[in-house]
């Protein structure tokens, strides 16, 4: 049952598609069907790149001995790729279209597998290859496509299930690892974005896009396919046609960054641009690059593999959770809540680790990097004077201490899907104008690849200067700012049609 917020009048005067078309017999199928392949499978390629350094880099060292800075390039440059890819994903799909730019991707994300593929281990060519498989990542494009094909009723999910998507492809990557040689892991995920190329065919570009490049007809054919052939789409299109606004027509990219000095374009374009770098921050995808080598490092006796697969299976699963909750409670709240969570999680992993640190002299804890580095510290931990160990119970601690790190990491990241890994990406595609969301959303990515190459860059460095406590505590404060700045700012769009949440900062007429 809707509550009443789903029942909400339109801004404006823009019908929503829950308005008159209720009453039409609309079947979803074919919505489900579009979703499934660009959210199922496109998506789940961004995953695989973004978990595949975190199965590399420990099968590399087997062969090869690497060094810090080799490790963090080959885990951080892939985002390099995705800097250019990003932009030029935003103005392609402006140009050409969300589905033919999603099959356009697909080249430079097969080609990367497959220099890595073939690389034999090459430090240089692997580098190469994480560059192409950067390129070919499709997260602004594919978020469009499914908020874009979506009625009201089913947008929160179909958004919410590319990040969902993503957090499969990371967890099946690092099962694939756990199992395969890292070459066999290059050929399975190459033959995916083969997958798509082809599965995309017969899919719809997006009503919105076709609106606003003035192909009418191909828009009410499009919906006709998307919402069954006796749904009746005239009133979804008219509002589509007032949302767009009259000023600047022109579709060219300067004509498009021009929109960009009015109201209904510039202030959803900067909370998103704030709400993607304080996500990054969240220190999440140091996690998810490093997950194994992480592991390795706290002390985990097990195979490693053991809970950098439970990290990214409760990844999925927070996602998942998110994706159930999105029905029943706001984007605002279910993020702002999510941020707070993650940020009392990172204190607590903090607290762990400087206690752990600070006794394990007392705890017989010999040759343990308390600092969690990429690599071993070459320095040795001081020798701590004055510890009043007869305090310490030993066997209870020594325990806690093992156990808790793994806890709090796993339960951070299940806290992250069900919010913070989720609403961004749903709100990319749904709070900027048509007129400006492409090149809105690939600036938008752009900047947040920025952001995750630094943070996976510095992470390993980051480890070794500052130490444990303080890399996790300062993931902890931008935890606790995501919550605070997105009750503040961000704008609640659940319940409202994608023409009607373009109207919120105004119109462009």
């Amino acid at each position: 049952m809707e509550d009443q917020q789903d029942k909400e009048q339109p801004l404006l005067g823009v019908a929503p598609e829950s308005g008159p078309n209720a009453m039409a017999k609309s079947d979803p199928k074919n919505q489900y069907l579009a979703a499934g392949v660009v959210s199922g499978v496109a998506t789940l390629t961004i995953g695989m790149v973004l978990g595949f350094s975190a199965i590399l880099l420990p099968q590399l060292e087997e062969e090869r001995t690497l060094t810090a800075d080799e490790k963090s390039w080959i885990a951080s440059l892939s985002n390099i790729g995705q800097l250019g890819g990003s932009v030029a994903t935003g103005i392609l799909s402006g140009k050409f279209g969300r589905r033919y730019t999603i099959m356009m991707l697909c080249v430079p994300l097969a080609i990367g597998w497959a220099i890595i593929g073939f690389s034999k281990g090459n430090v240089l060519y692997i580098s190469i290859g994480r560059i192409f498989q950067g390129l070919g990542v499709m997260s602004s494009v594919t978020q469009v496509y499914l908020v874009e094909i979506a009625d009201t009723q089913r947008r929160g999910i179909f958004g919410a299930s590319g990040a969902m998507s993503v957090s499969a492809g990371i967890t099946i990557t690092y099962v694939l690892g756990a199992f395969l040689p890292w070459r066999i892991v290059c050929l399975v995920c190459g033959l995916v974005p083969v997958a798509v190329l082809i599965l995309m065919i017969p899919l719809p570009e997006t009503p919105p896009w076709l609106v606003l490049n003035g192909r009418k007809e191909d828009a009410e054919t499009a919906l006709g396919w998307l919402r069954g052939q006796e749904y009746n789409v005239s009133t979804e299109i008219e509002s589509l046609l007032k949302a767009q606004g009259n000023k600047n027509t022109n579709n060219s990219l300067w004509e498009t960054l021009k929109v960009f000095q009015y109201p209904p374009a510039y202030k959803p374009f900067i909370i998103l641009m704030t709400v993607f770098l304080l996500q990054q921050l969240t220190g999440t995808y140091a996690v998810i690059f490093y997950a194994v080598n992480m592991f390795k490092d706290i002390g985990v006796s097990t195979n490693p593999y053991v809970p950098a697969i439970l990290t990214g299976l409760i990844r999925f699963i927070g996602t998942l959770v998110g994706t159930v909750l999105l029905k029943h409670f706001g984007r605002k709240p279910l993020m702002a809540v999510s941020g707070v969570i993650m940020g009392v999680f990172m204190v607590s992993l903090a607290a762990t680790l400087h206690y752990k640190d600070k006794y394990s002299s007392c705890l017989g804890l010999d040759e343990v990097d308390m600092n969690i580095s990429i690599e071993a510290s070459t320095t040795e931990i001081p020798l701590l004077q004055d510890l009043d160990c007869s305090k310490v119970e030993s066997p209870n601690i020594r325990k806690f201490l093992d156990i808790y790190p793994i806890v709090a990491v796993v339960l951070y990241m299940l806290a992250f899907g069900t919010g913070v890994g989720t609403v961004p990406w749903l709100l990319l595609g749904e709070l900027c104008p048509s007129k400006v969301k492409s090149v809105a959303s690939g600036i938008t990515v752009f900047v947040a690849f920025i952001t995750i190459f630094g943070v996976v860059k510095a992470f390993p460095f980051m480890m070794t200067y500052l130490g444990a406590p303080a890399t996790y505590g300062f993931y902890a404060v931008i935890c606790f700012i995501t919550g605070v700045f997105t009750w503040l700012f961000v704008p609640e769009t659940r319940g409202k049609s994608l023409a009607e949440i373009q109207t919120i900062f105004g119109t462009l007429d």
